[in-house]
């Protein structure tokens, strides 16, 4: 049972990592390319102002299911994400009692099993390295669209605009959904490790001049894993500090 929720933890965690990590890369432009490839980039622009993580948000009230753990089924969660990508979420089983804490400030993550009493401690790139997730991938679990540098555009119709990017290690397909100017799909290949990441975002909801998904389903064929993220409330702009603080509970590697 413990190795089951270690594994839940494990997946909990590559979900709100997801979310957050944009917010620590360095802004740029997507590039241009010649011909048609312009006005791509300039719809990709677009969508870019839509995105949240870079100004922070607050999650009041969502739902996380997990499917391919031990343990299984959907749990209530609240997150906090700053402009600096930190973040600190609480999920809670019945009665709302809180089982797990998830927390990370700078390189530095932690999940807080209250369950066991236990702390799962890690480095954020390694935990991200490890579970073959490349670092630009990690930027669009909510729905925004990444830094991608010499991706190559095609429009497959009139309502649905592929990226591509590929590199020694990974090839990506971030798909724009024209008529909600969002990233609606994706896709992630990492030869290395073998994972093969998919996502699908839908149910979009404007937020002032940000837009985000309230339905995401999350793919992962190598291990089976399978998680529905669920946002009921969502406040776009959030920019405090978020304090690693951990309890004196046994401590473990994540």
């Amino acid at each position: 049972m413990r190795e089951g929720l270690r594994l839940a933890i494990v997946v909990l965690l590559i979900v709100m990592l997801a979310g957050c990590s944009a917010a620590r890369r360095r802004k740029s432009a997507i590039p241009d390319a010649a011909g048609g490839a312009v006005s791509y980039s300039a719809m990709a622009g677009i969508v870019k102002g839509y995105n949240i993580t870079e100004e922070g948000f607050v999650i009041r009230r969502g739902k996380v299911e997990l499917q391919g753990t031990q343990v299984e089924g959907t749990f209530a969660f609240t997150a906090r994400i700053n402009r600096d990508g930190d973040f600190l979420a609480s999920v809670r089983g019945p009665l709302g009692i809180e089982l797990v804490r998830l927390l990370a400030v700078g390189n530095e993550i932690a999940a807080i099993d209250r369950f066991n009493r236990t702390v799962y401690v890690g480095k954020r790139d390694v935990f991200m390295q490890k579970n073959g997730m490349p670092g630009d991938f990690v930027e669009i679990l909510f729905g925004d669209i990444p830094e991608l540098y010499s991706a190559q555009f095609e429009a497959v119709s009139a309502n649905e605009l592929i990226m591509r990017v590929s590199d020694m290690n990974t090839e990506r397909e971030v798909v724009i959904c024209v008529d909600e100017m969002k990233v609606c799909r994706q896709s992630v290949s990492t030869v290395a490790s073998g994972h093969e990441i998919t996502m699908h975002f839908g149910d979009f909801k404007s937020g002032g001049d940000k837009k985000y998904a309230t339905h995401i389903e999350m793919n992962e064929k190598k291990k089976k894993l399978h998680v529905t993220v669920r946002i009921d409330e969502l406040v776009t702009g959030f920019d405090e500090e978020i304090v690693f603080n951990l309890p004196s509970y046994r401590r473990s590697n994540i």
